[in-house]
Order: structure tokens, then sequence, then C-alpha cells
């Protein structure tokens, strides 16, 4: 039976090197089903234990001295059946005897394909080879058969068996995840191959053949990642010449756009060595955000052996924005360090504010000696993603209850606190001695929160915020993308993300912003801020309606929340220029006022925030997709406005009869006004409907007609829409849940209160 080539040489995979700097250990990807825990010190030990013949059924019965196959084929195939009903795979140690041999081969010893000491790797190879630990961990199992030769019939005995196994087996719905029970079928080969030209992406292939075959999911003879080893195989890769026709790609990009930018170096023998580049609009974002950028480097093109490193950033609006891509030929300081004085320049020489990587020690020291003035963090996301393959194995039942007290102690606010519950959790689950725990003790200050307050974060510092190269390139990259088209490959899917930011950004300024304190704060920062930006505003403000003001000396306080009898805050406040400081730094982490600091402003009878502290960052001016006047940005635009009047007007009858009537009244006063842009483009749109249009609904279809009033500014349609109960039943006569005007914007219909109007929640309409 034929197998693929199970090598790992698919499109993009996990960097699995381990920055506790033991070579003999790496991460493990849950994607990745061949990179297996290597921590001696983590390692499991296994009761010995012996499976007898009446827990497996007959046609997998357990084999016995004695026992007579026909030929060495027949006897491997009964024990590799055995193997696959009982968790484990086979392979062929040792024969003895050759063609010379009278008998031939009379001797086969099959063995646990966990058998024999862990192979060495060739001193010559060592460095292109994956550094994953082999499986062997010199298991005892096997079955021994010998040739028989009587009376001209030949046979063969099993003449030694032992089914002592000392590692775990795997359980049903994982043994066929071995590499020995993986294998494309030539029947299917072509099929890929064809649904792989007619660009199908490695998902829908394996759907496509699931569908075909009438098997569930995981139930094929081989896995999404098999598929994307035997695509790669498929192609021929040119290596000698791939680095040329990069280059060729790279100012094809640039003559089409000559805002694109890319950086590169060549080594000694003239071929490229690194590589990176940025788009336009990226430089452009970069400008407004790049005071936190991101820079991903965990994941490698293991087709060409390239290091893949993404720069990204958080807008306004919360959402990722891609800022740069970097190729590098290696993992090295020297590397790393190229990598990052090519971002600044690409960025016209302007430096981030704060830089968040993954724990890796040469970029670390790379990051120091390139970008001196730069705040340096490890992001919580990376550190977290490592637990699994650190802690898991080790604490067992406990791995669990682990990750909840470090979540715990990594948001403390006091480094004191810290310190100290850091030791005890150190204690109790008996890590002093694991040497990943020293290496977040020792670099604890870049990336516990305590050490970390007022360096700028971007926001909430989570795993939400974090981009997963697979998740950024799904759909765009696959095993069969050649070099020379993965710049243009990663366009396409900046481009979409950016579509994708431009609709999310159209729905959230139709959105409803609802406010919860009825505080004048929070009502200005509601017009002023993102949505995004609100939300955090919004809960400081909140839970500054739980502290108590304690006046030290001159315009200094002490703020404390109402259950606490001591500690607290201080916050001076600086009447000559409006400035106001507190010992949280939530501002200077976060770009947003902090409850504590809003507690004072409100003392100070503060009406709205000063303008200081509405960062340029997180207001709504500052988006990326500015309002335009074009045809697609209308048709989106009102689309996005559709869905909501949609959504909203669906719920009930009331809500339906009401938007039916006014779209109908609408639609007809719009089909008579001028069907190009001539003479009208300097008009307010509120003045273009008139004042005699009926706004009012009628109180059925056939009892009168409707009532004439005029528009008022500080009413919307969708406003009203919602304002409606959202049950049946509430009002017979749409008109009677309505007794408001209504001013049409047909670009844009606002949703907050006008002049003199509230938005507060408590107040009645």
């Amino acid at each position: 039976m034929g197998r693929t080539s199970m090598k790992n040489v698919g499109c993009l995979t996990r960097r699995p090197r381990c920055p506790c700097g033991d070579e003999k250990c790496f991460i493990q990807d849950e994607l990745d089903e061949e990179v297996a825990l290597v921590d001696p010190a983590c390692k499991t030990k296994y009761a010995q234990e012996t499976i007898h013949s009446s827990e497996i059924d007959a046609f997998g019965a357990v084999p016995y001295i004695g026992q007579v196959f026909r030929s060495d084929d027949e006897a491997q195939e009964y024990y590799t059946s055995f193997a696959q009903k009982n968790g484990f795979a086979i392979r062929r140690e040792r024969s003895k005897g050759n063609a010379e041999h009278p008998l031939g081969v009379f001797k086969r010893e099959l063995v646990c394909h966990r058998a024999g000491p862990p192979l060495a790797r060739k001193s010559g190879e060592e460095k292109r080879q994956r550094k994953t630990k082999s499986s062997r961990c010199q298991c005892e199992a096997r079955m021994v058969i010998k040739k028989d030769v009587a009376s001209g019939v030949t046979r063969w005995l099993v003449v030694k068996f032992n089914n002592v196994h000392n590692h775990e087996l795997l359980n049903s719905n994982d043994v066929h995840h071995l590499p020995s029970y993986r294998y494309i079928p030539a029947v299917d080969r072509e099929h890929i191959l064809v649904l792989a030209k007619a660009g199908c992406s490695v998902s829908l292939i394996m759907k496509t053949l699931e569908m075909e075959k009438g098997v569930k999911s995981g139930e094929l003879t081989f896995t999404e990642r098999d598929l994307r080893n035997f695509l790669q195989a498929s192609k021929c890769v040119d290596r000698e010449h791939e680095g040329s026709e990069l280059l060729k790609a790279c100012k094809v990009m640039k003559d089409k756009n000559p805002d694109f930018r890319y950086d590169f170096t060549l080594d000694g023998n003239n071929k490229l060595e690194h590589i990176s580049w940025s788009y336009a609009d990226s430089v452009r974002a970069y400008k407004v955000f790049g005071d936190m950028v991101v820079f991903d480097t965990s994941y490698r093109l293991y087709a060409y052996d390239k290091v893949v490193g993404v720069w990204y950033g958080v807008d306004n609006h919360g959402q990722i924005i891609f800022l740069g891509c970097v190729l590098l030929h290696e993992e090295s300081p020297q590397a790393f360090r190229w990598a990052l004085q090519s971002f600044v320049k690409l960025m016209d020489g302007k430096f981030p504010q704060t830089i968040l990587t993954d724990l890796d020690m040469e970029l670390k020291d790379a990051a120091l000696s390139m970008l001196p003035n730069t705040k340096h963090a490890f992001a919580i996301w990376h550190i977290m993603s490592k637990f699994p393959s650190w802690f898991s194995a080790l604490l067992g039942s406990q791995y669990e209850k682990f990750k909840s007290e470090f979540q715990r102690i990594f948001e403390l606010e006091t480094l004191e606190d810290f310190s100290h519950q850091w030791d005890q959790m150190v204690t109790e689950f008996g890590l002093s001695l694991d040497r990943h725990v020293s290496l977040l003790s020792v670099h604890r200050l870049f990336w516990a929160l305590p050490y970390l307050r007022g360096w700028f974060l971007g926001g909430p510092m989570t795993a939400g915020h974090s981009l997963s190269i697979k998740t950024f390139f799904r759909g765009f990259l696959n095993s069969q993308t050649l070099l020379k088209d993965f710049i243009e490959q990663v366009s396409v899917a900046v481009d979409f993300q950016t579509q994708a930011g431009e609709e999310a950004t159209r729905q959230e300024n139709n959105q409803h912003v609802k406010i919860k304190t009825c505080m004048p704060m929070e009502e200005h920062a509601s017009t002023v801020l993102t949505h995004y930006a609100f939300d955090l505003f919004q809960k400081e403000i909140m839970l500054s309606t739980q502290f108590a003001v304690f006046e030290t000396s001159g315009d200094s306080y002490i703020i404390r929340h109402h259950l606490k009898s001591d500690g607290g805050y201080l916050v001076n406040w600086i009447p000559l220029n409006e400035e106001i400081h507190c010992s949280c730094k939530g501002f200077e982490s976060s770009g947003i006022p902090c409850r504590h600091a809003l507690r004072v402003l409100s003392l100070k009878n503060f009406f709205s925030v000063p303008e200081k502290y509405l960062l340029v960052r997180w207001r709504k001016e500052s988006s990326l997709f500015p309002k335009s006047n074009g045809y697609k940005y209308r048709s989106q635009a009102l689309r996005s406005l559709a869905s909501i009047i949609v959504q909203e007007a669906s719920i009930t009858k009331d809500r339906f009869d009401y938007i039916q009537w006014h779209l109908g009244r609408l639609l007809a006063y719009v089909r008579d006004m001028p069907a190009t842009d001539e003479g009208a483009s300097n008009l307010d749109p509120s003045t273009l409907l008139d004042a005699t249009l009926d706004i009012i609904p009628p109180r059925s279809a056939v009892r009168g007609r409707p009532r004439k009033s005029k528009a008022h500014a500080d009413n919307k349609l969708h406003d009203n829409v919602r304002d409606i109960a959202p049950t049946n039943g509430l009002a017979s006569d749409p008109r009677s849940s309505f007794d408001l005007a209504v001013d049409i914007d047909p670009v844009k219909l606002i949703t907050t209160g006008g002049p003199g109007t509230s938005n507060c929640a408590a107040e009645m309409p």
C-alpha cells in the first residue's frame, strides 16, 4: 500500500522553538499533529499494561506464539490491524537472511513505532531539520516471525510476542492520525489536483471529498495537513530563482502602485536574503495609529524555509489594521534587527511608542538595540499559548486551576501584590524549579500588567487583539502559493480586511448609542469618541460612581472604593492647565480617562471632558474610511442603513406598518428628484424634502388622509423605529406611536439627538 510523504512543508506553520533556550524543548501547535511535547521534565510515565484477548474482536485478536501465517506480508497485515485497534502503529525493525541465503529472508522483527532509542540528527543536517523530538521511547512491544519450510510448504510462525508498552496508547478517535495509517489513495490524487487547479482551497477540497465519500469530518484516511503536503510536493519549487522572481513581483507591484514600498537585502552570493514591504494605506494608517504596534513572528513559511513576520495595530474602532510584512532567511538577532530597522524605514522614520512581540530573547535584544526609545512588552496571548506545552502534562488535573490563577495574578494592580502572590502560586503548584516559570519570573517586567502601568497598549491587552497569521491569510494562501505570488496574495488579504473594516465602520455609524449614567461628560464623550472607545469610556464612568473622594492637600485627592477602608489612588488636579494625573496610570495605558480621574472631574463640576483627554486616535474623525461622495460609498452606506432598518422594523407589526408607509412615500419622492448631482451638491439634504410631505402614517389603509407636519432636525426615522415597543399589540394605530415629525437625510440618518436633547436612557421620549 502506497504512502504519501508527510513532510512538514505546509504553507504557514507555527515556529516550534521554545524561548527557554533548551534545544530539546519545543512548542506544540494544536494544528500540527506531528509536533509533540518534548520537555523531559513534563514527560508523564505511564504504567505498563497488557492487553488481553477478551478486550478485542476475533479479527484483531491478540497474536500468540506458534500462530501460523502463509506469508510475512499476511503476518504484518494481521499485526497492523491489531495495532490500529489498540492505539499504536508498527514498523519493520530487523530482518535476517538475504537473496543469497537458501531460505532467503527467514526472520522478521515487527516492533511498536515507539521502539528503540531516539534517533540522533546527522551533524550536517542539524540546521535544516525541524527540532522535534523523536517519538521513540525504547518500547519493548514487538512480534517476531520466522520462516518454516516443511514438505515444500512455506509458512511463517510467531516465535516471540510482547504486548507491554511503556507509553500511553491512543484511543480509536486519534489513532488514525498516526503517519502509518494516513495516506491519500491514488484514485483521489488526480481529483485533488483538478480541484486545486480550479482554485479550491484545502478546506473546500476536504469537504468535497468527505461529501463524495459520505463520511464525517475527520474520517478520511488523510488529514488536511497531509493534503497540503501532497499539493506542495506536487509542484516544483525553484529555490534557485525564487528570490529574483519575488523581487520582480515587487517591481511589478511598484509599477502598478507607486506608493507601494519594499526593502530587501542580498547575501554574499547576490541572492535574496530578507525582504519587507508595506502598502500605501498601511503607511497612512501607521501615521495615525502607529503609537502601538504588534510584531508577530510566530510562524514560518516552511515551503521556502523562511520566517514570516507581520506588523499590525489597532484603529479607533478596535479593528485590526495591517501595517507591514517581512520574510526573513533565518531566526537570528541580525535578521530581527534588520526587520525592525526596515519597518521604521518604510514608515518614514517614525518609531512606535510601544511594541508587543512574542516571548523571544533574540527579538527582545534586537528591539532594545534598534528601538531604544520604544517600550517593548511581551504579548500575554503569546505567552499563554505556550502553556499547554509547558504545563499541561506536568500539572495534570491542576492545569486549569493554574491557568485561572495565573490570569488573576497577571491582572493585579500593585507590584507588591503581584510579587507576593506570584511566589505563593509557584510554591502551591510546585514549580519552583521549573525553567519556564523561571523564564517568566525573570522577564516579568515585560509582560505582567503591574510593571506595564503607564505604557500605552492600545486598549485592553487581550488575545482578542491578536492577529493569527493563519486567520489573516485564510482563503488567500495555500500550499500551492508560489513565493513570487506571496506579496500579491497578501495585498488581496489586506484589501479584504480593509473592505471588512469599511463595512464595520458604516454599521457602527448607524448604531444607537445608549447613555447609562445621564452624566453630561458621558453625553459629551459619546459625540466625540467612536463606539469602541466610548464603550471603554462608559465602563470607566459607570465605575467612577462607586468611589469616594478624600481631599488630602490642595488639589490632591485619595480615590477609594466605597467598600474599602484604606488604600486607594492618588489623583492630582492642576487647575491652571486643567490637567489631571492618577497614580493608576490608566489614561497613559489606554488613552481613556480612568474612573478615578473622572470621579474628580465630576467633583469639579465638569460637564464635558477636557479635550486633551479625548485622544485623536480614539475620535470619530480619525477613521481610516472618511465619508465619500462617490456612488460606491452612497450605495454601501444605504445598504448598511437599510439592513439595520429591516432588522428593527421586522420585530413588530407596528414597526413594520410605520416603516413601510414611510419608505413608500420616500421612494415616490426620491424618484421625482433630479438624477444628477448638478445644482444640488451644496444644498442641505434636509431642505430637499418638501415641508408639505405627508410624514405621519394614516390610521389605517382606508380611513381618512394623513396629517401634514413640518420636519424637525432632532428626530430621525430609525431612532423613532427603535422607540416603538418591541412587542405587538401595544398600539393598534401606527400613528398613535408617533406624533413626531422626521427629517430625512438620504445619505446618512444621524442617530444622536440634536441640540438641547438628551439620549439618556432614563429620560422619556
